[in-house]
């Protein structure tokens, strides 16, 4: 199984897909604006685009806005309609009006950067939120902010709550790779030789002020009855948060590993941390 983004593309397939209320356009739900600008990294020596979404209403000078963090920046304006999904939910009171910046890779550098690099997030806390807060008004609480991410990138979530959640205390991760053992300095290519090394990091760190989303879809299993899957992998880290004591919400959506399920699954993401589950669609 591939993990590249192009090769995620939405899955033409027929096949009966979970309800997704939120991905179109609605007639009469004020739109927010997005923006996208250049950020280089001193550190990481690289550049790359990021779009920043500005809720409808947006102001400088009101309270900080509630942020979320997405991974694949490309891949979340376009295959998953973020912005249209967030305009959505704002205005229908299910997750309080905030703001949004999309992440894109640098040429070349996804693999190595979203396989948990520490230098990357490390970037990513010194460098790109520095320079974003000097731009626009977002809080700085961990308990407001989401990272989120699919794939390789909720592997990357995952690995951002777990080594900075000091500034990230929401992550929502999309069929996370978990059945992937990042690269070390020895070997530097990712292997599912030995899977669940997420929940490992996990069993063997103190627990910290987080709550996550986790999501893997029913076709995202290994034939062969291996325990490398993405569904087996999400299952055990699952398990092995609940054990810890953290909160966690978890779904198990009808599908694979594609877009065109993910873009159902952010919404419900976003509700289940930081929504109200009783609102009507």
């Amino acid at each position: 199984m591939t993990l590249a983004p192009s090769a995620l593309a939405i899955c033409t397939a027929e096949r009966p897909t979970p309800p997704q209320p939120w991905i179109a356009r609605r007639p009469g739900v004020p739109a927010g604006q997005v923006e996208q600008r250049r950020f280089k990294s001193a550190a990481l020596k690289n550049e790359r685009e990021v779009a920043i979404y500005l809720p409808p209403g947006y102001s400088p000078h009101a309270e900080p806005y509630p942020l979320l963090v997405v991974f694949d920046e490309e891949a979340y304006l376009t295959l998953v309609p973020t912005p249209t999904i967030l305009n959505n939910l704002i205005a229908k009171k299910r997750i309080p009006p905030m703001v949004a910046l999309l992440i894109g890779n640098a040429a070349g550098a996804r693999d190595r950067e979203l396989f948990c690099n520490p230098e990357f997030f490390r970037t990513l806390v010194t460098e790109l939120l520095p320079w974003a807060h000097g731009l626009y008004n977002f809080t700085s609480d961990p308990r407001q902010t989401v990272v989120a991410g699919s794939s390789a990138g909720g592997l990357a979530a995952a690995c951002a709550g777990l080594w900075r959640p000091e500034t990230f205390g929401n992550v929502l991760a999309q069929s996370g790779a978990f059945h992937l053992t990042p690269p070390s300095s020895r070997d530097t290519t990712h292997s599912n030789s030995e899977p669940n090394w997420m929940a490992r990091q996990f069993i063997t760190s103190p627990r910290e002020p987080l709550r996550f989303y986790l999501d893997a879809g029913s076709a995202e299993f290994n034939a062969t009855g291996g325990a490398d899957s993405i569904l087996l992998c999400t299952r055990t880290l699952r398990d092995v948060l609940r054990a810890k004591g953290y909160e966690v919400h978890f779904q198990e959506f009808e599908g694979g590993h594609d877009y065109l399920s993910w873009r159902g699954t952010l919404a419900d993401g976003l509700i289940a941390l930081m929504g109200k589950s009783t609102s009507a669609r």
